[in-house]
């Protein structure tokens, strides 16, 4: 949606989106309304003078490593990277949003649990009705519209290895699925003790770290197709035509000018 309608569009109306949003999944009141947008106003503001620089700094450290061929090096810590932006934000708006969860009445709970579970069981059944070759078809043409957006035109050498790459990832989204039943029921009875300390805390632990009630058989799995993506990914990187790295750079270039325009219109 941000690509299709424009970044910069839809971060400067963020606050409008996220209780357009949540309204989604729970009715919220005017008081409640007007507070999350505040709040996320508040939060905005931050993230755009904060982080959105480290961002575009990223971005300059990616494309030095593509000008000077060190993709490979530094490959691990892109992922590092991502994560630490990723839980700098969570780290920010956890404390408010557990006291927004908090303040929820026991019919915006149940409302927001239904709601939840509803949107994982069509989940469940639109994955059922796939066959194991569909979802393989389905990630193959995926896959390599996604690399397309990074480097244009693909030669068959490279779509070759982008095949094989899908071929060889271990499904799963069963379970995935799984563990997002386990994490539903856990966050059901952390908002039944919402208001209570323990209740919260429940409620920021699900929140900070959903993926500690993964299974070891997800994890063991989940770390093999990660493996796996790294080979193959630093393998295609080494295929790169000049032109495909100049319009990656390019597609990177593109975030990086909105960034900087989001900062500069920040006051």
């Amino acid at each position: 949606m941000l690509q299709g309608c424009g970044f910069q569009f839809w971060y400067n109306r963020i606050a409008w989106v996220s209780t357009w949003y949540a309204d989604d999944y729970v009715t919220l009141s005017s008081a409640q309304e007007e507070r999350i947008e505040s709040l996320v106003e508040q939060h905005a503001y931050w993230h755009r003078t904060t982080q959105l620089p480290r961002y575009n700094q990223f971005i300059d450290d990616v494309i030095a490593d593509l000008n000077n061929k060190t993709v490979a090096e530094n490959y691990d810590s892109y992922g590092e990277r991502l994560l630490s932006f990723y839980y700098t934000i969570l780290d920010k708006v956890l404390d408010d949003a557990v006291n927004e969860l908090a303040q929820l009445n026991d019919e915006q709970v149940d409302e927001l649990m239904d709601n939840i579970n509803a949107s994982a069981q069509k989940e469940r059944q639109e994955f059922s009705k796939q066959t194991s070759e569909e979802r393989r078809e389905k990630a193959i043409e995926t896959t390599i519209e996604s690399y397309q957006e990074w480097f244009d035109d693909l030669s068959s050498e490279q779509e070759t290895l982008i095949i094989e790459l899908v071929n060889k990832i271990q499904p799963t989204t069963e379970l995935r699925l799984d563990y997002l039943k386990e994490w539903r029921n856990a966050f059901s009875l952390a908002l039944a003790e919402r208001q209570s300390e323990s209740g919260q805390k429940a409620l920021r632990s699900l929140l900070r770290n959903p993926r500690q009630l993964r299974s070891s058989e997800l994890i063991k799995l989940s770390d093999a197709n990660d493996a796996l993506r790294k080979k193959i990914q630093l393998t295609l990187f080494t295929t790169l035509s000049d032109e495909q790295v100049e319009h990656f750079i390019e597609y990177l270039n593109e975030y990086r000018e909105d960034f900087s325009e989001l900062v500069q219109d920040a006051d």
